[in-house]
């Protein structure tokens, strides 16, 4: 059953807001076993695609994007991902054909759903997808599900 991820805290901000200034005096560490994590990430959106290829990089994982489904599909083939988010409203191939296609071609492939859409009108995504996300995203919400799903140690924030 999937999980709705919801937070009321936001020091990442929302996307689509400017972004939060960090602390030179931060550095992040990442889990090792991050680093060979894949996340194709599909986004008609240049923006939300960008600006989530930064976000998500910076936990350590390996972000393949695409800017729509066809692309998604070109990407598929040619590699296996660990986790598949895609936007739900694309035009010819939609994040639904991506959600029906990989729950039939690989069923044990987890599938993050984002959408500005609220779940009663996404006609079941959230039901089908293993994480559902409404925009604006909370970056956090997002990063701590993937960390879940991934098997993964949350990074730590450590002062210079």
């Amino acid at each position: 059953m999937p999980r709705f991820a919801h937070s009321s805290r936001q020091p990442r901000g929302e996307l689509g807001s400017p972004p939060l200034k960090q602390s030179t005096d931060l550095k992040r560490r990442t889990s090792c076993s991050t680093i060979d994590r894949t996340i194709l990430l599909v986004d008609d959106d240049s923006a939300v695609r960008e600006s989530l290829v930064r976000v998500l990089a910076t936990e350590g994982w390996r972000i393949v994007s695409a800017a729509n489904g066809e692309e998604a599909l070109e990407r598929l083939i040619a590699l296996k991902p660990d986790l598949l988010i895609t936007d739900l409203c694309m035009a010819d191939v939609s994040g639904w054909d991506l959600l029906f296609h990989e729950n039939l071609q690989r069923p044990a492939l987890p599938i993050f759903v984002i959408t500005a859409l609220p779940p009663p009108d996404a006609g079941g995504a959230d039901r089908f997808a293993t994480e559902y996300f409404q925009k604006p995203l909370d970056l956090d919400a997002l990063v701590a599900a993937i960390h879940r799903c991934l098997g993964s140690a949350a990074p730590v924030l450590r002062q210079a």
